[in-house]
């Protein structure tokens, strides 16, 4: 391989230098447990930054290599996660998968049967994982194509991420995807025409399907406007009318004819959007945008006669290579409508229960849980009438609830009449609350087209699952919409669930939970429907996705076990996969990774199959693995209470993320005022990317150390007899060779005034003595300190037992310790320095500011909370532009020496300084993010 530029830029030779430290640093350890190679290390680039001896140059050149190893490891990962049966698939995975699926399926009708319906979706969402900018998304996505390595790190994400900057990386990952779908329609086409040449035209495949909810999303946002909903849908329309036509005008003369509807189409959809791009906040806009699109005649709202007349050309040509082009559009068609994927909207449980208030006319004290609301809403339903509605309507609507429905009947009368749409519904822990949706869709005449779809994801909901299905699927409103539906939908939550209770319980919980659907859909004579379960696993170990590879990822979200419990009783069941945001959308940056992909989701579905579970001994042995399930879940909601957890990674951890979505880290609805500190009111991605850049996975390894040591020989016995506890630990296994005690020790330690007050007791340090006197006086009480040597102490003899009870199982032993590797040691030590660095500029500033507006204090205090950019703000406020300073050639003489030009460090001024800290800070966040191949 040809060497990179870093392997001899001044960053490598410092980098190695720092290694063969570290590598000596960590070798003291046997004879000095207590010793911390990282914090050392820090220590050391500190002195010398300190002295002079290296600057913020020297490190940013530092970074920029360290930068390049994680960014060239992302790299590689995500090529050799797409992996499967040791070969890397080409273009020619996804009809090789087609083939393997294939194999047994020796008759027609079992062919059709298999591939005419629906088994996966592949669900593009959004929330801040954009912490790749756009482009290097790309360069990563083409290294893992092409087996290349890069020669550039991955850099910044790219400033001021916007909904609309989402949804438009988001229908770019669509259309890869997509042309994955419509190649994995052609080769289930071109398969049956091999094996079945009199019948293979009857052929109607969509084994998978696409869906979104980019701009749909309104689970704890307020920025997302009526007019931005109308205005992606429509674009989206537009979009997939234009990859119609392409694919059309390919097929030439024969298809003439449709290729005129569906460009005419095309042109009105673009001119749709234009309409709805205009400011819709004035009755002019509203009037002139709705106007455009209701008032259009010749507006294409179904693909139906389109669909029939591809059909006819399929049965009557005698081409059989047009033939079967015309039968992969009919079916990409049948599969995308007039979009790029069907519509998931989203809503929070508590936005639907103030619909439920009113609907039932209920007071806000009142109970909404038992048989009386439940009869009364079910009464409701019964006799509701449907209005209309216009999109003034929706412009006035204040309702969250009723507005979302009134956007969906729109959608269905002016831009696409056949679309499927998923209504989700977060937090959903009371039956009542789907009643209440259900009337909604009623009333507003969508519930022809709308599947209700509650949310499991709070630990109350994943214990009383199977009491709300029964509930549920017991209430004949309920009963009679998924009837009209022709499916029971559900959603199963990997985030909150995963730090609420931990992700190793989460996905055991959410696991019995898919099960319980389908004892419920029998016992309660539903299982003729489908079954959907939409699991919403992000990309990162913290959110539920395995880290081995797709294969692995798709089996831990669904198991093995999981889906037998459908097949056994002979319901069709779709699973549905999130896809979030930028660490999602890599999988799908281009067409060879999405080929891959789909090839990987086909293999596991076989795998599935080939999977014995009746006899897994962690199904069978119930006793240990529910006593491992409790242990662990009990231990992980202690560590999510604990004052100690929440205060260290709220008050340290929050501000060493960057910004990397349009979704607020912090929840737009708060909960309770004495929750300020709480974790409850940090999303879950930066709670799980706090973990991450503090050095210690504990939502993942909390806890499952001490499980394991009550009977330490039957679970190592376990790991190699069960798929599923295989699968699990080698998920925790990947967690603890990405994480050290150490340092999150060292990061603790920079906060303790002990450290401050005995750092200059060596004498060779005296230029830092006052700066760290005040240090020591400012950090003596601090809470941080205290709270983070508290949570160490709880985790650290739970590490510990973890670590061995891996290394019993037959992983590598030779990490017994939990040390991370050297490239992501330096990443943190490099920032350690950095941030001892502002600790000391700031302790170095004089008591008062000349014009005494800022005090030291002030700047501390947000120096201390890692606010950089915010220091060097209120730096630019206190004094005059240093570019005024410089001013010299002034004619006009003064004697009058006014204010000092401010002081220099390291030939920069303090504001500048700061910032820099600042930016190399966040540079540092995402090369840890990329150690672990995604962020939170």
């Amino acid at each position: 391989m040809a060497p990179t530029r870093s392997e001899t830029s001044p960053g490598a030779v410092l980098a190695e230098r720092l290694t063969k430290d570290l590598t000596r640093l960590r070798g003291q350890i046997v004879e000095d447990p207590l010793r911390n190679p990282v914090r050392e290390l820090s220590q050391r680039l500190s002195r010398d930054m300190e002295a002079g001896l290296l600057g913020l140059d020297d490190l940013a050149q530092l970074v920029d290599h360290l930068d390049l190893e994680a960014f060239a490891g992302r790299c590689r990962h995500t090529r050799d996660y797409l992996i499967t049966d040791g070969i890397i698939p080409g273009t020619e995975a996804v009809p090789a998968a087609v083939k393997q699926l294939s194999f047994d399926l020796t008759s027609f009708d079992a062919f059709a049967a298999f591939w005419s319906r629906r088994h996966e979706t592949l669900v593009f969402t959004g929330h801040p994982t954009f912490a790749l900018a756009r482009k290097t998304r790309e360069r990563l996505a083409d290294h893992a194509a092409d087996n290349t390595e890069p020669t550039e790190g991955a850099g910044l994400p790219d400033p001021d991420i916007t909904l609309s900057l989402e949804h438009e990386q988001a229908e770019a990952a669509l259309r890869h995807a997509a042309a994955a779908v419509h190649d994995l329609n052609r080769a289930v086409l071109a398969e049956g025409r091999a094996k079945f040449p009199d019948d293979w035209k009857k052929l109607t495949p969509a084994p998978i399907g696409l869906a979104t909810w980019i701009g749909y999303d309104m689970d704890g946002r307020t920025d997302i406007g009526w007019g931005s909903v109308i205005r992606h849908r429509v674009h989206e329309k537009a979009i997939r009318l234009d990859l119609y036509k392409d694919q059309l005008e390919a097929l030439g003369p024969v298809v003439a004819s449709i290729t005129e509807t569906v460009a005419a189409a095309a042109a009105r959809a673009h001119a749709h959007v234009e309409a709805f791009s205009k400011d819709l906040t004035t009755a002019e806009g509203l009037i002139t945008a709705a106007n455009a699109l209701t008032d259009d005649k010749d507006n294409l709202t179904s693909l139906k006669g389109v669909i029939a007349e591809l059909d006819e050309i399929t049965a009557s040509t005698d081409d059989a290579d047009v033939a079967l082009e015309t039968a992969a559009i009919a079916a990409g068609m049948r599969t995308f409508r007039l979009g790029m994927g069907d519509i998931h909207f989203r809503l929070n449980a508590a936005q639907v229960r103030h619909a439920a208030r009113s609907i039932l006319e209920l007071s806000s004290g009142q109970d909404l849980f038992g048989r009386g609301p439940l009869d009364e809403m079910s009464r409701l339903i019964a006799g509701v009438k449907e209005v209309s509605v216009n999109f003034r309507s929706l412009a006035v609507e204040q309702g969250a609830s009723a507005r979302l429905f009134i956007a969906m009947k729109q959608i269905i009368k002016h831009i696409d009449a056949d679309a499927p749409i998923r209504l989700l519904i977060a937090e959903c822990e009371n039956p009542l609350t789907v009643l209440a949706a259900i009337y909604q869709a009623k009333r507003f005449g969508v519930a022809s087209h709308v599947d209700v779809c509650p949310l499991f994801e709070t630990a109350v909901s994943l214990d009383r699952g199977r009491r709300i299905l029964d509930v549920l699927l017991a209430q004949a409103p309920y009963r009679d919409q998924a009837r009209k539906r022709g499916r029971i939908c559900i959603e199963t939550g990997f985030s909150d669930a995963g730090r609420f209770m931990g992700q190793v319980p989460a996905g055991l919980a959410i696991e019995r939970l898919q099960g319980q659907l389908a004892d419920a859909m029998t016992k309660h004579r539903l299982a003729d429907l489908d079954a959907v379960i939409f699991d919403t696993h992000g990309d990162s170990m913290g959110r539920g996705a395995h880290p081995d590879s797709i294969v692995d990822r798709c089996l831990y979200a669904l198991s093995p076990w999981a889906r037998a419990k459908f097949r056994d009783r002979n319901i069709d069941l779709t699973h549905e996969q999130s896809y979030q945001g930028g660490d999602g959308y890599v999988w799908f940056t281009n067409d060879c990774l999405a080929r891959r992909t789909l090839a990987g989701i086909l293999r596991a579905i076989r795998i599935a199959e080939e999977t014995p579970t009746a006899e897994d001994p962690f199904y069978q042995r119930t006793s240990a693995s529910l006593d491992f399930y409790h242990a662990v879940k009990r231990r992980q909601e202690e560590l999510f209470r604990d004052p100690s957890y929440n205060l260290a990674l709220g008050t340290i951890g929050l501000p060493l993320l960057p910004q990397t979505g349009s979704r607020k880290s912090k929840r737009q609805f708060d909960r309770h005022a004495d929750e300020e500190t709480s974790l409850r009111r940090i999303r879950a991605i930066p709670h799980n990317g706090m973990l991450q850049q503090l050095g210690f996975l504990a939502n993942i390894m909390g806890g499952l150390g001490q499980a394991i040591a009550v009977e330490p020989e039957a679970y190592y016995q376990l790991r190699q007899d069960s798929d599923r506890f295989d699968r699990i630990m080698r998920l925790v296994n990947r967690a603890r060779q990405g994480s050290d005690m150490k340092i999150f020790l060292a990061y603790i330690s920079i906060y303790s005034g002990s450290f401050w007050a005995t750092r200059p007791l060596s004498g060779q340090e005296p230029e830092l003595e006052d700066a760290c006197a005040v240090l020591a006086e400012t950090l003596a009480d601090d809470s941080r300190y205290f709270a983070g040597t508290q949570l160490a102490a709880r985790l650290r003899s739970d590490a510990i037992q973890l670590s061995r009870a891996l290394a019993e199982m037959g992983f590598d032993a030779a990490n017994l310790s939990g040390q991370t590797d050297e490239s992501l040691d330096l990443l943190h030590a490099v920032r350690l320095a950095l941030l001892q660095h502002s600790f000391l500029l700031a302790a170095r500033l004089p008591a008062h500011s000349a014009d005494g507006t800022l005090p030291r204090r002030e700047v501390l205090e947000r120096v201390l909370s890692l606010d950089f950019e915010g220091v060097a703000r209120a730096l630019d406020e206190a004094g005059p532009d240093p570019a005024l300073l410089a001013v010299e050639n002034l004619s006009e003489y003064a004697t009058y020496p006014g204010p000092k030009a401010p002081e220099k460090m390291n030939g920069g001024d303090l504001r500048r300084e700061f910032r820099r800290v600042g930016e190399l800070n966040h540079r540092i966040s995402i090369g840890i993010a990329n150690h672990y191949a995604a962020i939170g």
